[in-house]
């Protein structure tokens, strides 16, 4: 048997993917997806799952840049003082704090439900777990870090 490229529709990744039940009548045979397009929704899958990661982290330090510039424009006590503060006053670190927690949380939940809705729509999943769990948890931890730790800082 020779193997031909055609054919070889499949990449390792592909071996994890949730099995799609059994046709049990010529019906369902019939209404199978084509191999060709289940190959091109996965290689698809892959692409979306880095792209979303690298959108993780550019929105959430976009979004920190523009509360943050926003609140040095309005200024206060703290710039006054330091010409290389941006958070102003109190209340702005604590908004900007506030503000900034909530984009990695969502973008990590975000993660988590497309994640369980390609593995039930038997696509690639494996690389929305491997992008979960390698920049989108860190990267998520460390942000809350920062901000949360601006949090306590602010409530001593």
């Amino acid at each position: 048997m020779h193997d031909h490229p055609e054919n070889d529709l499949h990449s390792a990744a592909d071996y994890s993917n949730r099995a799609r039940p059994e046709p049990v009548d010529f019906d369902e045979l019939a209404d199978q997806p084509d191999p060709a397009e289940i190959a091109r929704v996965n290689s698809r899958s892959t692409k979306q799952a880095v792209v979303y990661a690298i959108a993780t982290v550019l929105i959430t330090v976009l979004v920190g840049l523009v509360t943050a510039g926003a609140a040095r424009v309005v200024g206060g006590p703290l710039c006054d003082a330091d010409a290389a503060t941006w958070l102003c006053t109190q209340r702005a670190r604590t908004i900007w704090a506030l503000i900034n927690s909530v984009p990695p949380v969502v973008m990590l939940l975000g993660c988590a439900v497309i994640m369980v809705r390609k593995l039930n729509r038997y696509e690639r999943w494996m690389p929305w777990m491997g992008v979960f769990w390698l920049p989108i948890v860190p990267f998520t931890m460390w942000w809350l870090t920062v901000t949360i730790g601006i949090l306590a800082a602010d409530s001593v």
